[in-house]
């Protein structure tokens, strides 16, 4: 009787373990789902308010439906703001000009670079006041000019200066983002701002002298680019391309239907139609199979011109105090990362 009563509560206690082994077996598995579940809940993309891709692709809601989870859009100021929040984890994704992105790269910041918006033309330009006596680049001496430093407008402006024979030191910059540039405009408290649309066609009473195509025919190449956290890319690679798949659907739409994709941008930024038609012509757009050329991405096999002149941009941001070592151009080859729009190629 000993015996089976014995056996009987082996029996229970080995169902008793088996069920807890089960349960704790379950609740492992429930929660690795979990965790994996919420890691796909949310993308949080940092843009800033352009004319371009992008803003197509959030008024179209094109990341919801190439991602398929819930996208959070947080919108910045300047391309420097953007790198900040790469940098602290609060985006995966961000839109900044080649500067920034070149000076966040820089700085050991953990991205990718992904993708090219719009090669800049003269959607970004110099504008100055007028009836102010000044009619060229060399009547800027010892005027004070206003740009967001680190910016794709200083890069330019500074280069705009030296072609014109005048150095930082013949006039006074001013570091000004652009809400505070259009404000300082206003007021007269500037001559002159190199700054980009909207706000550039916002400055009342301007001329434009030099814009940011003519530096581009000189060889001083200036974009808007995408980031993204190395991370992120690497533990969501289906998301990381879904986010090009996305842009890649504006550009299609900008290229063969114009009139809806400029209607789309007017209503977006609260624009008159040509307003915003003038603005999206003034940059060059690229499709996914162009961005591979190699002119500015090349292929994971061979990368192109984009790492020399993300490397050639941060000797201009060392030069500016901005970084104190320029890195090896290895770091900017690593950064430079085609294969997600190879992916969304295929």
């Amino acid at each position: 009787m000993l015996k089976i009563v014995k056996r009987m509560m082996s029996v229970v206690l080995i169902g008793v373990l088996a069920a807890a082994m089960a349960g704790c077996g379950g609740s492992s598995t429930e929660e690795k789902k979990d965790t994996s579940k919420e890691k796909a809940q949310k993308v949080i993309i940092g843009t800033q308010e352009m004319p371009n891709d992008e803003g197509i692709a959030k008024a179209k809601d094109y990341f919801s439906k190439e991602m398929g989870i819930k996208v959070e859009i947080k919108q910045f100021d300047s391309g420097k703001d953007v790198v900040t929040a790469l940098a602290s984890n609060s985006i995966d994704f961000g839109l900044l000009g080649s500067c920034p992105a070149s000076l966040a790269i820089s700085q050991g910041t953990e991205v990718k670079c992904i993708w090219i918006h719009e090669v800049l033309g003269s959607i970004e330009s110099l504008a100055l006041q007028k009836n102010e006596g000044m009619k060229s680049v060399k009547d800027l001496k010892g005027k004070t000019i206003a740009t967001p430093f680190a910016s794709t407008a200083h890069f330019s402006l500074l280069h705009t200066l030296e072609k014109a024979g005048l150095s930082e030191s013949d006039v006074k910059l001013l570091d000004m983002q652009p809400s505070e540039i259009y404000a300082a405009w206003k007021n007269k408290q500037i001559d002159a701002a190199y700054v980009w649309e909207p706000t550039l066609s916002e400055l009342e009473n301007s001329q434009i002298i030099s814009t940011s195509s003519d530096m581009a025919d000189a060889g001083y190449m200036t974009s808007n680019m995408e980031l993204v956290s190395t991370k992120f890319a690497k533990e969501n690679p289906d998301l990381t391309t879904a986010y090009i798949k996305a842009v890649a659907k504006a550009v299609d739409l900008y290229q063969k239907d114009e009139d809806s994709a400029v209607e789309i941008i007017a209503e977006a930024l609260k624009l008159k139609k040509q307003d915003a038609k003038g603005q999206m012509s003034g940059s060059i757009w690229l499709s996914a199979k162009e961005q591979l050329d190699k002119k500015y991405f090349g292929t994971t096999d061979k990368k192109g011109s984009l790492v020399q002149n993300l490397y050639d941009t941060a000797v201009f941001l060392k030069n500016q105090g901005s970084i104190t070592e320029v890195p090896n151009k290895s770091v900017f080859e690593k950064a430079v990362d085609p294969s997600y729009i190879e992916s969304a190629l295929k």
